[in-house]
């Protein structure tokens, strides 16, 4: 059994605004540097044989917090671009309440909690609204993140413990994927927040 213990970033900059952060990067504030230290004072006891990000600063900066204060600063931290956030297009750095209010109508309406469930169709109104060209069809996010847990899953031995500081809706994306049945009890997914995904060789499973 192979065990990744997934975590949303702290609090950046954007966050602090309300603004909407996806392929977007900005740096951690105190708040959410104290907030990493504090999570890894809690994760004190588990011993991780790897940690991986995505290849944001907010990201990296996490998990070197989280690894500092469990004990283990000298683990190397190995970021990949796979578990990268969803790119927001021309709602990089737009107020959340605007972004979640357009998402809403591009949507008829559904409710926030509502897009969770419906994730495939909230990035294609992003893709479809977007002017950019750099957003991801659902199908992309999906195979990059699937393709990165079961390549990591594989290449540990039976009872590692895996840190991954990775983002909200990639988390959210990680749930939607491999347990579904798991999406309808998050809402919102906030800094530091954690889940755990266990991997036994065949099936993934949140804990």
């Amino acid at each position: 059994m192979i065990t990744f213990y997934i975590i949303r970033h702290g609090q950046t900059l954007l966050n602090q605004l309300d603004r909407a952060q996806g392929w977007a990067d900005s740096p951690l504030t105190a708040s959410g540097k104290q907030a990493a230290k504090e999570l890894g004072k809690a994760l004190s006891s588990v011993a991780f044989q790897a940690a991986y990000t995505s290849d944001t600063n907010r990201a990296f900066h996490t998990a070197r917090l989280v690894l500092e204060e469990n004990g283990q600063p000298d683990l190397p931290i190995h970021q990949d671009v796979r578990l990268r956030e969803w790119c927001l297009g021309i709602m990089e750095a737009e107020q959340n309440s605007i972004f979640i209010k357009r998402a809403s109508e591009w949507l008829r309406g559904i409710s926030f909690s509502e897009m969770n469930r419906r994730l495939p169709e909230v990035a294609v109104a992003i893709q479809q609204h977007d002017t950019t060209g750099m957003t991801e069809s659902f199908r992309q996010i999906g195979e990059r993140l699937k393709e990165f847990f079961l390549s990591i899953g594989s290449s540990y031995p039976d009872g590692s413990n895996i840190l991954i500081v990775t983002h909200a809706f990639s988390i959210k994306t990680i749930i939607y994927l491999f347990d579904f049945e798991n999406i309808e009890k998050i809402s919102t997914i906030n800094n530091t927040d954690r889940i755990r995904l266990v991997f036994d060789g065949e099936v993934f499973k949140v804990m």
